[in-house]
């Protein structure tokens, strides 16, 4: 009976963190220029809070989104820069499709839209996990966007899945956020072992020497600044 009612409970504050997160990354994105870092901080803290029951939604995230501003602000204007003007290019040449040239244009920004969605969600979950140079992040991104077909494609389709519940049904945006993260993190978490070698304590995280052209350590990311 009592260890029901402990499961029971467990559940739903496993739930309330989740609503928590989804509103602090609607609330932290609101500038766009942070979504990159809110991200990262929503990633952190879902594995860290949610899968390992380790600290608190709030503290966490807040803490893990001062962490990683900096280091995700330029990555961040990139791809938006990039989804800009793909989405741009999408747009005027919809209407000509017509022409072959127009049709070849949307087809080839549509697949590299989907690329970089890819690297996009690549990018944040490792700045939220990890401490990583910008060598070592854009050299693991390259190899987790080109190497792992399959995966990608069903991290893009729950992407277009969670956009279009959203879109439907806008109240989903309490929870979305925080379940894709999850849900991410399960298909994530295994592929950043094969590139960096971590430690489910959050103490270390180390490259693999023999699957990157160069070495490298760091600490995997603690929730101080």
């Amino acid at each position: 009976m009592f260890r029901q009612e402990g499961t029971f409970v467990s559940i739903v504050n496993r739930i309330a963190d989740m609503v928590i997160l989804s509103v602090l990354w609607c609330v932290f994105s609101l500038p766009l220029v942070t979504v990159g870092a809110s991200s990262a901080a929503l990633y952190h803290t879902v594995v860290k809070v949610i899968r390992q029951d380790r600290g608190y939604a709030f503290s966490t995230f807040t803490a893990s989104f001062r962490s990683n501003l900096r280091q995700a602000l330029a990555p961040t204007l990139l791809y938006l820069s990039v989804f800009g003007a793909l989405g741009a290019a999408c747009l005027v040449f919809w209407e000509d499709t017509d022409s072959i040239l127009a049709s070849s244009y949307v087809m080839l920004s549509m697949i590299l839209l989907l690329l970089f969605a890819a690297a996009f969600l690549h990018t944040f979950a490792l700045i939220g996990r990890f401490r990583l140079t910008g060598r070592e992040l854009f050299t693991v991104v390259v190899r987790l966007s080109f190497r792992h077909l399959f995966r990608n494609i069903l991290l893009l389709c729950m992407l277009v899945f969670a956009l279009e519940a959203a879109l439907y049904y806008l109240p989903l945006l309490f929870i979305l956020p925080s379940g894709f993260s999850f849900l991410c993190s399960l298909i994530q978490e295994p592929l950043f072992s094969r590139y960096i070698r971590f430690e489910d304590d959050w103490n270390t995280d180390v490259l693999h020497r023999e699957d990157l052209p160069f070495s490298g350590k760091g600490a995997d990311r603690e929730d101080n600044p």
